[in-house]
């Protein structure tokens, strides 16, 4: 028996006081706002009795990696001077163990219970499993209203919506990738030690968009360790870039490596200077931070773009645009090189063209022929239905931006040609170099009216 209460006692479910505060959690400005009014209302319930409305049980944080979801549900805790209970892992399949947190949080109430990574999935009998979601739900119904649940998982659609149906977590937040303020935050903190005080913060900042905190967090280590390893004194913005490149697409590879890759590097030159100037001319709103043919583990070449310029809503014009520019390196090697010499380099731009021409006609509604259509309503019950006239559309599409990216290229050789010899002499062209190259150029093409 003594031996029971022992295991009982260190598995039994503990208090914690939250010493993260949101000064604490860089960047997420909208987000912070948004809790401390949740935090208003569980604090004072008695604002929502004229409305004759319950005090809400709990919120759903959900966003992609490392972008502080957990820090930001421990500082709600803080903020709202609560104490709470965290469960995570395999914690999360054990239901009696969950029941266990509740009735200590309920004894300790006003309190918070923190489910991290609810979306986390298990091995149930050799099957991979779900965390038991109705289960949960249960638990959040039968438990005393002043235990506030937080719950956090990368997305939205892996809850299940009876845990996201009211009174159970009545608040959806999104959390996105790290804003501009979070990304400067981690930027200063690498300027923190010996550094050129030449480096261009913004540029870096605006480079570095899109990388979770813990790349950031790897970046700064990076960096010090290449400075130490090349016995320099402090960073540089070289050394910076060069990190931020290796997080992104992989290291350089030895030239030796790569079977005649001189050629290679003045094909790949032509196929990445037919991207950045069409994509210069044709969406001239996402800016171009790099454009270089340095080949590395993941790519033998790439355009780099400042993914806060990217568009949620895309016009038809835009993704017609888009498909033009995928089109062009492919289009741009060939015209170079011949037919014969085509490869197998634009396979990822070849999918992405047809993944969105095919998304255009079948998802969007934007084909002048099929209409306002969404086939994936349609499909389930009728696998064949439009089959031909989607194809025919599909490859109508196709052939027209195949043809419209062939004029753009052939109108504007001279530049893709001083933009390709630029990246054979130097391996790298930066955005500004590329704007003084390409200048303001319009498109004069516009879309085929029977697309």
């Amino acid at each position: 028996m003594a031996t029971k209460s022992t295991k009982s006692t260190k598995n039994a479910p503990k208090i914690h006081q939250s010493t993260i505060s949101f000064d604490d959690v860089v960047g997420h400005k909208h987000i912070k706002e948004r809790l401390r009014s949740i935090i208003k209302i569980i604090k004072k319930p008695e604002i929502l009795e004229r409305f004759d409305t319950t005090v809400p049980k709990g919120l759903l944080i959900y966003g992609p990696v490392s972008v502080g979801k957990g820090m930001l549900a421990r500082a709600f805790a803080y903020e709202a001077k609560l104490p709470y209970l965290e469960i995570s892992g395999s914690k999360l399949f054990e239901l009696d163990y969950i029941k266990e947190v509740y009735e200590t949080a309920s004894k300790h109430a006003p309190c918070v219970v923190i489910l991290e990574d609810i979306d986390i999935k298990g091995i149930l009998q050799g099957t991979i499993t779900n965390v038991s979601f109705s289960d949960i739900a249960k638990v959040l119904e039968s438990t005393d209203a002043m235990v506030f649940t937080i719950a956090t998982s990368e997305t939205l659609e892996a809850v299940d919506p009876v845990l996201t149906a009211p009174q159970k977590l009545d608040f959806l937040l999104e959390v996105s990738k790290l804003d501009k303020d979070a990304r400067r935050f981690f930027i200063k903190k690498i300027m923190k030690k010996p550094h050129d005080p030449k480096i261009d913060i913004e540029r870096i900042v605006r480079y570095i968009t899109g990388m979770s905190a813990m790349e950031l967090e790897r970046l700064g280590r990076m960096a010090v360790l290449n400075v130490v390893e090349q016995g320099k004194k402090r960073i540089t913005e070289e050394i910076l870039i060069e990190q931020i490149n290796i997080i992104k697409y992989g290291h350089k590879i030895d030239k030796q490596m790569v079977r005649n890759l001189e050629e290679e590097m003045k094909m790949t030159a032509y196929h990445e200077a037919a991207h950045a100037v069409l994509s210069s001319i044709l969406l001239p709103h996402i800016k171009i931070e790099q454009v270089t043919i340095a080949p590395r583990s993941k790519t033998l070449g790439f355009v780099s773009y400042n993914a806060e310029d990217q568009l949620s809503n895309v016009t038809k014009k835009e993704l017609f645009y888009d498909v033009c520019v995928l089109l062009a390196g492919r289009i741009s090697k060939m015209k170079k090189a011949g037919n014969e010499m085509m490869d197998s380099g634009a396979v990822n731009d070849l999918s992405q063209a047809s993944f969105q021409v095919y998304a255009a006609i079948t998802n969007l509604g934007m084909d002048s022929k099929l209409g306002l259509i969404n086939i994936d309503t349609i499909s389930p019950m009728n696998d064949t239905f439009l089959k031909e006239k989607i194809e025919e559309r599909f490859l109508f599409w196709l052939d027209n931006a195949r043809k419209h990216t062939k004029k753009l290229i052939d109108a504007h050789w001279n530049i893709i040609e001083k933009l390709a010899q630029e990246l054979i002499d130097k391996e790298i062209v930066e955005g500004d170099e590329l704007l003084k190259l390409v200048g303001k150029k319009k498109s004069a093409f516009r879309i085929p009216r029977d697309l």
